[in-house]
């Protein structure tokens, strides 16, 4: 049955209802776009795992290799083309807690819908095509080494984390992909792409029934064991303050992260999702003191980020940017740390904070794929974006600078640097 949930602030809702073990989540926008999203927890952080008395450990990179065979038909074909021909945009992404398969449509929605069911369903995997599928991927391992901002990303994390799987490429390396076999994959397929362990949003002017009983055709119930994952011990300590390397830049990129500790499911992870993010703009957002004395001085170049992430059980906070001078960028990040830590912020920066955090949550439902896409974001741990902003409205001064002095520690930080192969520094 369809259950209605409204957040009459907001002016938006959804309905939800379980079929035969899967979640499904109806956002209605009259909008000309519908986009469809089906979420399978399971990503590239799942390594290893336990399940009929058997304990698997995988590859890095299997979850990304299932996900690109995924698309193909016992006839040799894939389902791209399939899509392509109803006039509808597929794709699918891989990511550390879990692997989405999406498409955006103005026409032939429940055709779609049902083809989007068979290619998670189905699989199809020989060794011939598995086979074919390795240098397609090997090609992809190697440009992703030559974009600086995934090397910069990965190296930070590498620096950060001693043994958590989300320290690697989600895609793996030419070593690891080399063990994947089609056994392996119709392994963790039989295991993870289980209607309980996976979750359908569908976003847009469409009839909330329909999507539940197209679901309820392609979906059967399963008798699977539910696998338990095993993560190693991740230590607090980070593993090394510094990684670098050069490539192909203007001027040297830079990323410093915070190893925070990963909050639980459900209400706290809402709640400390709400608090980083206002720490975060408080503290390093474009609109405060520390990114304005930064970019004046000429110190900071234009490419310049920040912000919380809580993926898979790994909680960080990044500040990416350009410099010609990383190392006084860090420093002065550092310096940022320990003076908040006497002189957190004023209440003026404090509620600008909390509005600006606001303001971009209601970007998420600005269109279909950025509403489904930020549900998503919440379900497979207990949380729920229509209450997300309830949780910035309400966060409150002493709680906020209780997390930041226990979280926002300038010992377990750590630079990762990209400079130029010119100034051959690297």
């Amino acid at each position: 049955m369809l259950k209605l949930y409204e957040n009459t602030a907001l002016e938006e809702k959804y309905y939800k209802c379980n079929v035969n073990g899967l979640d499904v989540y109806v956002i209605p926008k009259q909008m000309s776009t519908v986009y469809a999203s089906i979420a399978v927890n399971f990503g590239s952080s799942d390594t290893r795992f336990a399940v009929d008395g058997k304990t698997l450990s995988l590859p890095a990179g299997t979850a990304h290799y299932l996900e690109h065979k995924m698309f193909d038909n016992p006839d040799g074909t894939d389902a791209f083309e399939q899509f392509s021909l109803l006039g509808a945009n597929v794709n699918a992404y891989t990511a550390s807690a879990k692997t989405c398969y999406l498409f955006s449509c103005t026409e032939n929605f429940e055709e779609c819908l049902k083809l989007l069911f068979d290619v998670v369903t189905k699989p199809v995997f020989s060794d011939a095509s598995v086979e074919k599928e390795r240098p397609i991927i090997t090609e992809e391992i190697r440009m992703y080494m030559d974009d600086p901002y995934w090397k910069m990303h990965f190296s930070l994390l590498d620096a950060l984390y001693h043994v958590d799987p989300i320290r690697t490429d989600p895609a793996g390396t030419e070593e690891t992909i080399a063990e994947i076999t089609p056994q392996l994959l119709y392994d963790c397929h039989r295991s993870f792409y289980t209607p309980e362990n996976m979750a359908l949003c569908v976003c847009g002017n469409v009839d909330p029934k329909t999507v539940a009983d197209i679901a309820a055709e392609c979906i059967k119930p399963s008798n699977a064991e539910k696998p338990l994952r095993l993560r190693p011990e991740e230590p607090a300590e980070i593993r090394t303050g510094r990684a670098e390397s050069s490539l192909d830049v203007a001027i040297p990129l830079f990323a410093v992260g915070i190893k925070c500790t990963p909050p639980k499911n459900g209400d706290e992870l809402m709640r400390a999702e709400a608090e980083n993010e206002i720490i975060v703009q408080a503290v390093f957002g474009k609109s405060g003191s520390f990114y304005n004395k930064c970019y004046e001085t000429g110190l900071l170049g234009d490419h310049y980020s920040c912000g919380y992430s809580n993926e898979a059980g790994a909680a960080l906070v990044m500040v990416y940017g350009s410099s010609t001078d990383p190392d006084r960028v860090y420093e002065l990040i550092k310096e940022e740390l320990e003076h908040r830590k006497y002189s957190f912020c004023t209440s003026e920066e404090f509620e600008r904070a909390k509005k600006v955090c606001y303001s971009s949550a209601l970007e998420a439902y600005n269109g279909t794929e950025e509403t489904a896409n930020a549900f998503l974001g919440f379900v497979f741990d207990g949380g729920d974006l229509l209450r997300y902003t309830d949780f910035l409205r309400g966060a409150d001064y002493q709680s906020v600078k209780a997390r930041f002095t226990a979280e926002y520690r300038c010992d377990r930080s750590a630079i990762s640097v990209i400079y130029s192969k010119e100034d051959n520094n690297g």
